[in-house]
């Protein structure tokens, strides 16, 4: 899941539970429309591993100089996400850590402001120059995610991301 990201696409949604997450898996946005407790956002290649790890990484606290200068931006300290459905299948649904939502629901905007230039510099951001180039550009991406876990933390409900390779 954290290779070549170009074509894959990940949509971020909460849910009340699994079983309504996985109710989901066939046409997201209609059944979030549908569902009162159920919200969604498209974010193209935003893996849930590698590169929404680095984000919450960088939310986390560790200074942001360090890991700036020594290019480092380790994902191994966050709990990856747990798959929900078959590894045979279409597309996959995983159900991320609560401390990935709660992470991101606790980020202040200082922080924000602060995370989305090192965000936007990562090495998986490299070969998306025609998408995203500037901090700025990537701050809504960044502001999404911190919406639907602020939603998300505040409902009682956890994050998922529908994966179609």
């Amino acid at each position: 899941m954290g290779g070549d990201l170009v074509g894959v696409l990940c949509d971020y949604f909460r849910a009340p539970d699994r079983s309504t997450a996985l109710a989901f898996v066939d046409d997201l946005f209609t059944a979030a429309e549908a569902h009162p407790d159920a919200e969604a956002v498209d974010l193209k290649g935003i893996d849930p591993v590698v590169i929404l790890g680095k984000l919450v990484t960088l939310l986390s606290g560790r200074p942001y100089e360090e890991m700036m200068v020594s290019g480092d931006i380790p994902v191994d300290h966050i709990p990856g996400p747990e798959l929900l459905t078959p590894e045979d299948g279409d597309v996959f649904l995983v159900e991320l850590d609560v401390s990935v939502r709660d992470t991101l629901a606790g980020a202040t905007e200082a922080t924000l402001d602060d995370v989305a230039f090192v965000w936007a510099n990562i090495e998986e951001f490299i070969g998306w120059r025609d998408t995203w180039n500037e901090a700025d550009e990537l701050r809504p991406v960044i502001d999404a995610l911190v919406g639907i876990a602020r939603r998300a933390r505040a409902a009682d409900q956890m994050l998922y991301c529908l994966i179609c390779p």
